[in-house]
């Protein structure tokens, strides 16, 4: 019996090293390690291992059985009567149990809490149906979308630009000579300008997130940065400018802060424009 054991010992290492070949590098060896089976009872180790070392058990053991192959009901007595304590088998490492690939950020990391809240997985676009859930087709299809808006976000700002000029051109006239036919174009241009620069600054703001927004300086935070100052200046010139008293004797200095407020914003706007294009 004990030449037996030593045979037995034998084959299944032998087994093992067949294991090994066949791309099982992760298997483990140890003197009484447990065999990691399935529920429905096939045996981790590869199919070779299975059948050799089941085909070498049973013939020199009898009633040998490779654990989860056959019932193993009357394993204790077999085992018993044979001298066999336990039988040696072998154990697949938990590393060896490929993980399921990392989902692919489709969103960048610093995304802005607004942008979140237009463009997340639960944001207002998604919720209502205007945008289709989050998946790395659908985030293709935005960014292509995104590039349309920020050129037409580049192009808006230029057609601003020039309507900006022309407000501020019959705005100095109208200071210069005190024309009606100078005001009412100042007043028109001013109507044009307010709706342009709302549309341009609307095609950039509600553009799809990029996939990567990188933290460093560079020609688009100096655009954003002057963007901000260029929005006071929209807000606060045209309310300097209905607050002027054409009866009182303050007009001239009213009209003096108004223009005063124009000039700023035009070439703060005009600054960021060069930037993000040049």
């Amino acid at each position: 019996m004990t030449i037996h054991r030593i045979v037995l010992s034998l084959g299944l290492g032998f087994a093992g090293v067949l294991c090994a070949f066949s791309g099982e590098e992760n298997v483990t060896r140890a003197a009484t390690p447990a065999l990691s089976v399935g529920s429905s009872g096939d045996a981790a180790a590869p199919d070779i291992c299975v059948r050799f070392g089941s085909l070498l058990g049973t013939s020199l053991v009898p009633g040998f059985a490779w654990p989860g192959e056959l019932d193993t009901s009357g394993r204790d007595s077999v085992l018993a009567a044979n001298g066999v304590d336990e039988l040696p088998t072998l154990s697949l490492a938990q590393d060896s149990i490929p993980s399921a690939p990392p989902r692919p950020r489709l969103l960048p990391v610093n995304i802005s809490f607004f942008e979140r809240a237009m463009w997340g997985e639960s944001g207002f676009f998604r919720s209502t149906g205007i945008a289709s859930p989050l998946t790395p087709e659908v985030r293709k299809s935005e960014l292509s979308v995104r590039r349309t808006m920020l050129t037409m976000h580049q192009i808006g700002g230029f057609v601003t630009l020039a309507l900006m000029g022309t407000t501020v051109y019959y705005g100095q006239r109208y200071l210069d000579r005190a024309d009606r036919t100078d005001r009412n174009m100042h007043q028109t241009f001013v109507a044009a300008t307010i709706a342009s620069y709302a549309a341009t600054g609307l095609l950039a703001i509600l553009s799809p997130p990029p996939v990567i927004r990188r933290d460093e300086i560079s020609t688009t935070t100096i655009h954003k940065t002057l963007a901000w100052l260029h929005v006071a200046g929209m807000i606060i010139t045209p309310i300097l400018g209905a607050s002027i008293n054409r009866r009182g004797g303050s007009f001239n200095s009213q009209a003096h802060f108004h223009q005063v407020s124009a000039y700023i914003t035009t070439a703060v706007f005009a600054a960021s424009m060069i930037i993000i294009t040049f």
